[in-house]
This record gives structure tokens, C-alpha cells and sequence, in this order.
């Protein structure tokens, strides 16, 4: 079949380990960290991290979408290196809070680049500690996938990434629980599950995204497979 790309926005939901930074990043600001990236993808090989996978500024405020998405753009282009942002949440303490979600940015940077988002009217949370927990993160964030097979969709920017389209969006709870069962019952358990929803034309999409570094596709196939054999039982 033929490769059909789509580029679209959408949302990408997971549960991750998070903590304050430890690291000095040159600001009074309440940043969390992902301490454990992938946390289902249980492979020992992965390296120890000199810089952050993901890092989440607190913002004061709710801002909407489309503020936060001009004030990252506009700070994109006032600094001579790149970095990836997204408008997110996150819960804790069974509370939600807005967040701006950074990849691909080095601790000692962090400073500098929440200071241009305070230029932009985006404001962010006095920095405390806080010790690990387990956080339900939403991102909002930009999608480019092609189809490889009928339900089958391979990130264009990330070969280790590829979306498993469902029929439905399932509650959190429901779905943690599924992928474990699915894990469980799988001699290969190496990978990593999150929920996405993509707009397109009609509506939505909704999909299981795996992170997976020797992933084929009979074996997303078979994930997929087992995936809506549990949904149909629900």
C-alpha cells in the first residue's frame, strides 16, 4: 500500500516518574524531570542521561493553546540553538497544572529560555522540592506519521515511535491495565505504551503509541492485535 503522511496536532498522554531538577539550571523556577523516560520500556541498556529527556516548567497560570504556542515559536527564534516545546499538564496531588514541556534543551540553558518566556507574558511557579512521583502528563503537541500498514502509523521524526490506531479513547485506568495484560502475556515486553489522539478532517483519532528500538511489524501487529481484542470485551 501506499505511504499516506499526516501531519496534524493532537495530544499524547502517560504516566512518568517526576522530581525537581537536581541539576543547577540558572533560575528560581518550579521545573520538574522525568526520572525514568519510557518507564515500560524495561531495557537495561539504555545509557545514564548528562542532560534532561524531558524537563516541565509550571506556569503561574491556564494559559490558552494558542499564547503559549506564539510565546514558544517567538522564543524559538530569539536564541541561536533549538529545542523542542509543548503546552502540556500534568496532575499532582490528584491537581492539574499547566506546564510547558521541553526536549532537546540543556540544563544550563533552562535560565535564559524561561526568562524570554516571562518577556512573552508566560509565567511560571516559584521553584521547591519535590520528591519523585508518579505524574498522569497530557502534551499537546505536533504530529507527523506516515501509514505503513492498515493501522499502523511510523513517526517520520523518530524511527523508534510508531501510533497503533484504535477505536476509541480509553480511560487512563483502563488502559494502564490493558497494557499490562498485553505485557504480561508477551515473551518480547520490551516497550513502552502512551495514549494519543490526533485531529484530523472527521474528528479524531485515537491510537496506542509504542516506543520500541527493535520493534518489526509482525510485533506491532500483535500488540495492535490484542489491543482490540481487549476492547471489544469491554
Amino acid at each position: 500500500m501506499g505511504e499516506r503522511v499526516i501531519e496534524t496536532v493532537g495530544n499524547i498522554t502517560k504516566k512518568e516518574l517526576v522530581a525537581s531538577v537536581r541539576n543547577e539550571t540558572y533560575c528560581n523556577k518550579l521545573i520538574l524531570e522525568n526520572q525514568e523516560p519510557y518507564p515500560g520500556y524495561n531495557d537495561m541498556s539504555i545509557p545514564d542521561r548528562l542532560e534532561p529527556d524531558s524537563i516541565f516548567a509550571i506556569t503561574k497560570l491556564q494559559y490558552n493553546d494558542e499564547r503559549m504556542y506564539r510565546a514558544i515559536a517567538a522564543v524559538k527564534k530569539a536564541v541561536a540553538y533549538d529545542f523542542d516545546g509543548a503546552a502540556g499538564t500534568l496532575t499532582y496531588q490528584n491537581k492539574g497544572y499547566n506546564c510547558v514541556r521541553f526536549k532537546q534543551l540543556p540544563y544550563k540553558h533552562v535560565g535564559e529560555i524561561l526568562s524570554l518566556f516571562e518577556k512573552k507574558g508566560i509565567e511560571f511557579r516559584k521553584a521547591r522540592k519535590t520528591d519523585a512521583f508518579q505524574s498522569i502528563i497530557k502534551v499537546r503537541k505536533f504530529f507527523s506519521v506516515k501509514e505503513i500498514t492498515d493501522g499502523i502509523y511510523q513517526d517520520t521524526d523518530d524511527k523508534e515511535i510508531t501510533y497503533l490506531k484504535i477505536p476509541l479513547l480509553l480511560r487512563w485506568p483502563t488502559f494502564e491495565k490493558i497494557t499490562m495484560n498485553i505485557k504480561y502475556n508477551m515473551d518480547d515486553s520490551v516497550w513502552d505504551a502512551a495514549q494519543t489522539s490526533m485531529y484530523y478532517k472527521s474528528g479524531l483519532m485515537d491510537f496506542v503509541r509504542i516506543y520500541d528500538k527493535d520493534s518489526c511489524q509482525g510485533k506491532l501487529l500483535h500488540i495492535r492485535e490484542k489491543y482490540l481484542e481487549a476492547i471489544a470485551k469491554l
